[in-house]
């Protein structure tokens, strides 16, 4: 976070003494800091990066970073966030129902910082059901007697209480309504012995105290009431009854409570004080009267006394004897300005308090919406607000030190921690606030200056460049824009702005929305930042600027000795430069620009790889200096030695004598660390151990600064030309050691890094098109060389459930794959279990007809993309009328083979016997009917069989029909037609179905030589002709004449027989014969009617 003063306070950037082109800083700097006395060295000992830098005090970043969850929750949160410290060492967000709470611990400065973890684990627990929304002022966090886990209490506003004995198991909870009729509660004071306050806003107070009932943590609440006398009425609202008689324009707003032994103070904003032993009241007191007369001396030139108003704002514990009381005058007769003040109220005797101190607050800035808030430490106290923090002395009235945050942060809360005072802001979390013995402790530089160039050690040598200097010189696009940046951290806005202006100028009202490809403010920018990767230390003499570069300007220079502060200073001069761009505008006017061996991307996204490389580098350098430092060095100097023609002639020839090591030339260009990176993935196999371990530690430092960036998708961790290699490393070290054999503690280190490394890649591609398939080729190998338990834990983590079940079904872990489906239930875990079970056949099908992972879920899948397998899970469960149904429809779709669909028809008649299913059903005829077109198949005659037809086709009734009327063999016989009669009863279409059985008559009167017929005898012709041959058949067989039969009229008229009916021979025999039959059915009718 970056501050602002205000009030007395001197700019941070005030001019310093001048430096020349070349970017040296005065000698005299390091031999003032190495003359240092032990005394202000340790004073001001850092454990952490110094945020700002006061006379009087230090804001720096304190612990370990927060978790994950909690940036992104102060991120992305929808609604009201809110945040606590506790002095118990753990701090917590509220945003919405979760509390995300998480110990905060220091960082020892002693440790190796390659060692240090960093982020912790944040507990989340989930609050009450609330209409209202939650804050952090009503959740506490405290440790229980011999309690290894802190316990939790929540409470929401309308006063459901939800107590977590211990944080650790956040779904063992019990919840407990306190009835406070309707109030809403307004704050939960720390935990003490005898319990915590729950204040509402019309100041009704309950006493909550944790205890065990019948063996079950629970809280007991106990409403503090006055005693009956003191009530002096039931007319009044209940803020009144509380506060006893005051006037009733007091406000009664609870302010805070103190508890001091067994007693607590209750202060309301009147301000008024309550003296309480849980459950009696003792004391009730106004203490206007007294602060007005401590103001007096201090408040004479507001005017009359009687007229001023005053009201408590904050109170905090001070002694055991008493508490400080930070209050508000205003006379509004007079001026509407208000004054702060802090004063010390003395409560030794409860029975009549007393104002022992009354310090006056100066030039704090006043806000009408938000009253500033206290926080006593010492002899010093810290006001703040979401905006301000000053620094007030208790001692003697002084001009507040003010420090004003930057845009777009904001301080969320302070404490008391066990290491001093804390605040927590929105962009930086938890900050340690340190005091300086001495004022002369807040400057290390020759000149007296508060700059951040010596909060940082100071190191870089921007800070004594002269943008005056500068701006009368420079030429380009870059030397103009560096100058611009140099004038904003003088905080000469003015220059600043005219510079930029002129050289980008503002986009109109009516500017393109679409993003342009390498305009000229992204490649400015971006050409800046990779400079300023690239810059040489300026403190170091074997490195000679070239004479060709006269107005250069060294941003990233640093006057440091040592690589690491030179990469940190590096950082930090990043860090300013995005802070400019962000101030000035530019930042949202970014939009894409061509990236080496990238292609296009946005131009944030590439200023995002630009500081992954600075920490990569710093990363890498911490790895060189521990136990794979002989490896990095071959790795340096051969990738130096790839680019060392590219080098100034000045920086080849230093290279060449020996002046400069590789290494130097290594960490000067932070811009080329990919080319490193990609050399430690080429390794000898004897090195690949420790290519996987280094290469594995600089990209999971790259990867965390990518996390501290918010919006921006950059392209996979490394660049597109690292990743092919980086898989290449992983398979060809886990195949080496798997073919080998060899010592197995050293195949474990290798399995483990490069596991590591696996994960790390993942991590970064998360947000890459090619994810799923990078995903799949790092986890795979582990599988394949035997390692499944690395490859569980890379897929359960970046969720590539195809491994999980293959690994399940391989393992038969059953039960396995059953939590794997629950728990991914959401992510669609169940359906890629499900394809690739059925998918890879054998055992893995066998399990999934069995059920592994499966109910309801399983059965619509399989219902869905494998009803064949459907039905084999029908059978196993038992349910024997479903698989009927199943089979069934399966039979009904087989179209391929004649063969299955008989099998599939015959399975589901078998299942409909076992089940008991009615033979009458309409399943069991629409089964009878696909055994019965089976049989019609097997009966077809192989003759008559189209040579395009594959015999084992499944043909439809009506192609069958087909096959019979395109017949050209003479063989066919009545019997032949009968069937084809029988086929057109499965046509479903009924017009079809007529013309089917119209068509089929034709056949059988055009199977046999009309023209030879005997007119004289046309009973006997009759006997003869297939026709009436087929009409007997029919009639023997018991079918319906009526229905098979069509009428004479619409046999003649049939375009088959066209030729035919002309011939009078052949109308005659067919007329003949249907005269015949009329008069047989005719001479049958008496006999059936009797």
């Amino acid at each position: 976070m970056d501050f602002n003063t205000t009030g007395a306070m001197r700019s941070p950037f005030s001019p310093r003494v001048r430096q020349s082109i070349s970017g040296r800083r005065p000698g005299g700097l390091s031999s003032l800091k190495k003359s240092q006395s032990k005394f202000m060295q340790s004073q001001s000992e850092q454990t952490g990066d110094v945020i700002y830098k006061t006379p009087s005090m230090t804001l720096e970043t304190y612990g370990a970073p927060m978790p994950v969850m909690v940036t992104e929750a102060l991120a992305f949160a929808s609604g009201d966030i809110s945040v606590r410290l506790s002095t118990c060492g753990w701090c917590w967000v509220v945003s919405g129902r979760r509390i995300l709470a998480w110990e905060q611990s220091p960082i020892d400065t002693d440790e190796d910082p390659a060692n240090v973890t960093g982020i912790s684990a944040a507990r989340e627990l989930t609050l009450p059901q609330t209409d209202l929304a939650h804050k952090a002022d009503l959740v506490v966090l405290f440790y229980g007697n011999d309690s290894q886990m802190p316990s939790c209490i929540g409470v929401s506003p309308e006063g459901v209480i939800r107590y977590w004995p211990s944080v650790g198991q956040e779904e063992v909870y019990v919840d407990v309504t306190c009835e406070l009729a309707g109030q809403e509660c307004e704050k939960l004071g720390d935990y003490t012995s005898s319990g915590l306050i729950l204040a509402t806003t019309t100041c009704t107070v309950v006493l909550l105290t944790p205890t065990v009932l019948d063996g079950r943590a629970t809280v007991t609440c106990c409403t503090l009431r006055p005693p009956s006398g003191w009530l002096g009425g039931i007319g009044r609202r209940v803020s009144l009854l509380f506060f006893g008689s005051m006037p009733a324009h007091t406000d009664t707003r609870l302010v805070g409570a103190v508890w001091a032994g067994d007693c607590v103070w209750l202060v309301a904003r009147g301000p008024t004080l309550q003296v309480w032993r849980p459950p009696a009241l003792l004391h009730h007191h106004s203490l206007r009267g007294p602060l007005a007369l401590a103001a007096r001396p201090h408040l004479q030139p507001h005017g009359d006394l009687n007229s001023l108003e005053i009201m408590a704002l904050d109170v905090q514990a001070s002694g055991n004897d008493g508490f400080l009381l930070l209050i508000a005058a205003v006379n509004v007769t007079r001026s509407p300005e208000m004054r702060y003040a802090i004063a010390h109220i003395n409560v030794e005797d409860p029975s009549s308090p007393r104002v022992s101190s009354f310090v006056p607050v100066r030039n704090f800035p006043q806000e009408a919406d938000e009253p500033p808030r206290l926080l006593p430490f010492g002899n010093k106290a810290l006001l703040y607000t979401s905006k301000y923090i000053a620094l007030i002395s208790l001692a003697a009235t002084t001009d507040a030190e003010v420090v004003e945050a930057a845009s777009g942060d904001r301080v969320l809360s302070a404490a008391r921690s066990p290491h001093g005072p804390a605040l927590f802001t929105a962009a930086h979390g938890l900050l340690a606030l340190r005091l300086h013995s001495h004022a002369a402790a807040a400057c290390d530089s020759p000149i007296g200056s508060s700059s951040q160039a010596d909060m940082y050690e100071g190191n870089l040598s921007l800070y004594e460049i002269d943008p005056c200097e500068m701006s009368a010189v420079v030429t380009d696009a870059c030397g103009k824009l560096k100058t611009a940046f140099l004038f904003h951290l003088r905080r000469d806005f003015t220059s600043c702005r005219e510079l930029l202006d002129e050289l980008f100028p503002p986009p109109g009202q009516h500017a393109p929305q679409e993003l342009d490809v390498d305009a000229p403010l992204d490649r400015t920018v971006l050409a800046v930042a990779t400079e300023t990767l690239d810059d040489m230390p300026a403190g170091d003499p074997r490195w000679k600027r070239s004479s060709g570069q006269p107005t250069h300007i060294p941003l990233g220079s640093s006057t440091a000795l040592q690589i690491e502060a030179q990469l940190l200073d590096k950082q930090r001069a990043l860090a300013l430069f995005f802070d400019f761009l962000r101030a000035t505008g530019l930042w949202q006017r970014l939009g894409l620009v061509t990236v080496e061996d990238e292609g296009v991307a946005s131009t944030t996204s590439a200023l995002c790889q630009a500081w992954e490389r600075v920490r990569g580098a710093a990363a890498l350098r911490r790895l060189q200096r521990g136990t794979h430092a002989a490896f990095i060095d071959s790795i340096i100097c051969e990738a130096v030695r790839g680019w060392q023609h590219r080098e100034e002639e000045s920086v080849h020839a230093a290279l060449s004598s020996g002046a400069l090591s590789p290494t130097d030339a290594c960490y000067r260009r932070v811009s080329r660390l990919p080319a490193v990176l990609l050399m430690l993935t080429r390794p000898v196999p004897s090195d690949r151990p420790a290519a996987l371990a280094v290469l594995s530690g600089v990209l999971s430092e790259m990867l965390k600064a990518r996390k501290s960036w918010q919006n921006v998708s950059p392209p996979p961790l490394g660049s597109s030309a690292l990743l092919t290699p980086a898989l290449h490393l992983i398979r060809k070290s886990l195949t080496e050691f798997e073919n080998k054999g060899g010592d197995a503690t050293l195949r474990a280190q290798v399995c483990e890094a490069a596991a590591g490394l696996a994960d790390v890649l993942l991590a970064g591609a998360q947000a890459s098109p090619a994810y799923p398939a990078l995903r799949t080729d790092l986890i795979r190998p582990f599988v394949e060389q035997g390692e499944p338990e690395r490859a569980a834990a890379l897929a359960e983590k970046y969720q590539e459930f195809s491994v999980l079940v293959e690994l399940c079904v391989s393992g038969g872990d059953t039960a396995r794959l059953c939590d794997y489906v629950d728990r991914y239930s959401d992510r669609g875990m169940a359906e890629v279990a499900y394809e690739w079970m059925s998918r890879k056949g054998g055992a893995a099908a066998a399990a999934l007809v069995r059920g592994a992972g499966g109910g309801a879920r399983l059965t619509a899948w399989l219902r869905r993309e494998r009803p064949d397998l459907l039905s084999l899970h029908q059978l196993h469960r038992g349910d024997h009328a479903a698989a009927a149904q199943t089979f069934s429809s399966l039979a009904h779709a087989e179209t391929d083979n004649l063969e299955r669909m008989t099998t599939l028809a015959s399975l589901s008649k078998l299942c409909m016997l076992v089940s008991d299913a009615p033979e009458e059903a309409p399943a069991w005829d629409a089964v009878q009917r696909r055994l019965a077109l089976a049989e019609q198949h097997r009966a077809l005659p192989r003759d008559v069989m189209p040579s395009d037809v594959t015999p084992q086709r499944v043909m439809q009734p009506h192609e069958l029909v087909e096959v019979y009327l395109k017949a050209e063999n003479k063989s066919l016989t009545e019997y032949d037609y009968k069937k084809a009669l029988d086929l057109t009863e499965g046509v479903e279409d009924p017009e079809q179905r007529q013309r089917l059985r119209l068509r089929v008559w034709c056949a059988s009167v055009l199977r046999d030589d009309w023209a030879a017929c005997k007119p004289d005898d046309p009973a006997a012709e009759l006997m003869q002709r297939t026709f009436f041959k087929l009409i007997d058949l029919v009639n023997v067989m018991g079918d319906d004449l009526d229905v098979l039969l069509p009428e004479l009229p619409e046999l003649l008229s049939a375009p088959e027989l066209a030729a035919l009916a002309a011939d009078s021979k052949f109308h005659y025999l067919l007329k003949y014969g249907y005269e015949c039959l009329h008069q047989r059915t005719a001479d049958q009718s008496p006999d059936d009617s009797a």
